[in-house]
């Protein structure tokens, strides 16, 4: 990872117009203690509403690896699915928060052929904006630069947080400190 000073993920800007929505995906089977920087993350995520950076927030369990029926809709493959074409698209890998492996048949006969699984990381987000009449994802965080030749950038939920979070409450601050009148000017 680069010790450069942290950027904000170029795929959403603060200075960017556009409805963005953010689909904040958790698991559910993490300990208690997890459970607590998990809800801090998502407060985090949420201010970012309130602050006016997003337009909507949606927070949701991470949905199973396979879908039993037809009906269920998207499966955590799925959706990883389109992460990674994003990223493809967009010179990014979402390694090491997502890793596919095989996994080998069963030694004891009951799954004969080797299957894949993916593994997410307990948080994620995808960025959403509103393009007119479709949606369009602009990008997901954990995830790795690679347009950067020998320099790759990991953007973690919680480094892109605080950058964002920075870039938005430091613009909230000079805009408001704009607007006010010099202490002398007001007498």
């Amino acid at each position: 990872m680069s010790a450069r000073k942290p950027a904000v993920h170029p795929v959403v800007d603060p200075a960017q117009q556009g409805s963005i929505r953010v689909d904040c995906y958790v698991r559910s089977n993490v300990p208690p203690s997890v459970s607590e920087q998990i809800r801090a993350l998502v407060d985090r995520v949420r201010s970012l509403r309130e602050h006016g950076f997003v337009d909507e927030v949606r927070v949701t369990r991470w949905p199973p690896q396979q879908s039993m029926t037809e009906e269920t809709g998207s499966t955590c493959n799925d959706l990883v699915a389109e992460f990674e074409q994003w990223a493809e698209r967009n010179g990014y890998s979402l390694e090491p928060g997502f890793r596919r492996r095989e996994i080998p048949p069963s030694p004891l006969g009951l799954a004969s052929d080797s299957r894949e699984r993916v593994r997410v990381p307990i948080v994620a987000l995808a960025l959403y904006e509103d393009d007119a009449e479709t949606e369009v994802l602009r990008g997901v965080v954990p995830c790795t630069d690679r347009s950067v030749s020998d320099d790759d950038r990991t953007y973690t939920v919680d480094g892109w947080l605080t950058t964002v979070e920075t870039r938005v409450l430091d613009d909230s601050a000079s805009a408001s400190q704009i607007d006010q009148l010099p202490l002398v000017d007001r007498q």
